[in-house]
C-alpha cells in the first residue's frame, strides 16, 4: 500500500544525511549498491495470499444439521457443512475464521443458555467446531467479539484451548498478559511477515476486569499504536479484524466509517475486515487501506422465518475477504483484493460459493434458485464478486 506521510522535519534530516553519505561515497560504495540492487531485481518477489471469513455462529439449526454426522464418535461434525468451500479455504496461504461465540470444553453442553451472568445472551459452540474449522483449511481465528466474555474467563480459556488442541492460532482474547502481547500476532506466511490483530468495539457483557483478556478497540489511536508496534516487530503486512455493534445494516454507520477511516489514516494497515452486522456490506479502499465494511456470516441459523430481525434472508450471505500480497521493489507490498461470495443453504446450512455452484450445469433446480437469489441479493452491494 502507499507509504504514509512523514513529518517534514524528519524528511529534512534524512535528506541531509543521505546527501552527505552520497558525497562521501566512493567507487567501491557505488559498486556495492549496484550489486545489492541487482540481487533484489533478480530475486522473485515474495508473495502470499490471505482469506478472512465471516462470523461463525452455532445456533439451533446449525447444531441439528451437524449432530449425528460424525464418524469418529464425537457428537458434532461441522466439516461436512463446510465441505463445498473447503477447496477455496485450503487454497490460500493464511485462512482466518471469526469465532463470534465461545467454544465449549469437551463434554460441556453447548447451545443457547439464556442470559449470561455477565450480561447479554449466553451462547456456546460445541467443542468439535475447532476441529471442523481446521479440517476445512482454516489456519487462524479472530476471537474478539460482543460474545467473547459470555462465560467469563472460563469461556475464553475453553475457546483458546480448543484452538490450541487442533493447531489453530488465534488473536483477540487471551489467558495471560503475555498471550495478549501484540507482537505475538506476527506470523511468517510463505516467507512474508504478516500481523493479524483482532478487536471488538462492543460487548454484550461487562468487560473483564483485566483488559488484556478481550481486545477492545476504544479509539482509532489505540489500534494505530498496535499497528505501529507490530510493524516495529517486523510485520511487512498488517490485517485488522474488528467486530461491530450495529446489526442488519446495509452499509457502515457514520461512526464505524469514521473509526476505520481514522485507523487507515493514522496507521500503515493494509486490510481492515469488519464482523458483526450479520449481512454483507460494501468493499472500499480508504486512505490506501482495503476495507470490507462487513463480511456477513460464514455459518449461522439466521435467515429463516420466526427469528425476528434475524429472519432477514441477507443473513444467509457472507464474503470471503481475500487478497494477494506481493512485494514491490522497494520492500512494500501491493494488495490485490478479491471478494468471494458464500451462502448458507436455508434448510441444511451447508456453506456454498454461489458463483462456482451456478457454473455447474448439473446443479439441481431448487439449489440453483437459492444460489441465484443469494447472488442477486449481494451484487448490488458488492458488484465485483467471485
Amino acid at each position: 500500500m502507499a507509504a504514509r506521510p512523514i513529518a517534514w522535519a524528519l524528511i529534512a534530516t534524512v535528506s541531509i544525511a543521505a546527501a552527505s553519505a552520497v558525497a562521501a561515497a566512493g567507487p567501491a560504495d557505488e559498486t556495492a549498491t549496484s550489486t545489492a540492487a541487482a540481487a533484489r531485481a533478480s530475486t522473485p518477489p515474495r508473495s502470499c495470499s490471505v482469506l478472512c471469513a465471516g462470523d461463525v455462529l452455532t445456533e439451533d439449526r446449525v447444531m441439528r444439521m451437524a449432530a449425528g454426522g460424525a464418524t469418529d464418535g464425537t457428537a458434532y461434525d461441522f466439516a461436512a457443512l463446510f465441505a463445498p468451500v473447503r477447496a477455496i479455504v485450503s487454497s490460500v496461504d493464511l485462512a482466518v475464521c471469526h469465532m463470534e461465540v465461545p467454544i465449549a470444553w469437551p463434554g460441556q453442553r453447548p447451545g443457547y443458555w439464556g442470559r449470561s451472568p455477565y450480561g447479554g445472551n449466553l451462547l456456546l459452540s460445541p467443542h468439535e467446531m475447532a476441529e471442523s474449522l481446521r479440517r476445512t483449511g482454516f489456519d487462524r481465528c479472530s476471537t474478539a467479539s460482543n460474545h467473547s466474555f459470555d462465560l467469563g474467563s472460563d469461556g475464553i480459556a475453553s475457546t483458546l484451548a480448543a484452538f490450541d488442541d487442533v493447531g489453530l492460532t488465534h488473536t483477540g482474547t487471551a489467558r495471560s498478559p503475555d498471550e495478549a502481547a501484540v507482537d505475538r500476532s506476527v506470523l511468517t506466511v510463505n516467507g512474508v511477515r504478516v500481523a493479524h490483530l483482532s478487536y471488538t468495539r462492543y460487548s454484550n457483557t461487562v468487560l473483564p476486569r483485566d483488559s488484556w483478556q478481550v481486545s477492545f478497540a476504544a479509539t482509532p489511536a489505540q489500534v494505530a499504536d498496535d499497528v505501529a508496534a507490530v510493524r516495529a516487530a517486523g510485520a511487512q503486512v498488517v490485517i485488522v479484524s474488528v467486530h461491530l455493534s450495529q446489526e442488519m445494516q446495509a452499509g457502515p454507520t457514520a461512526d464505524d466509517r469514521a473509526f476505520a477511516t481514522q485507523v487507515a489514516q493514522l496507521s500503515d494497515v493494509d486490510l481492515i475486515v469488519h464482523h458483526g452486522p450479520h449481512v454483507v456490506q460494501p468493499v472500499e479502499r480508504v486512505a490506501g487501506t482495503v476495507i470490507w465494511w462487513s463480511v456477513g456470516n460464514f455459518v449461522s441459523s439466521m435467515g429463516t422465518g420466526g427469528r425476528g430481525r434475524y429472519s432477514d434472508p441477507r443473513s444467509r450471505d457472507g464474503l470471503f475477504a481475500t487478497a494477494r500480497l506481493t512485494e514491490r521493489s522497494d520492500g512494500t507490498f501491493d494488495v490485490a483484493p478479491t471478494t468471494i461470495l458464500v451462502c448458507n443453504e436455508a434448510s441444511s446450512r451447508t456453506v456454498r460459493a454461489p458463483v462456482t455452484e451456478l457454473a455447474d450445469p448439473a446443479l439441481p433446480p431448487w439449489l440453483r434458485a437459492e444460489m441465484q437469489q443469494c447472488l442477486d441479493r449481494t451484487l448490488p452491494v458488492v458488484p465485483d464478486l467471485r
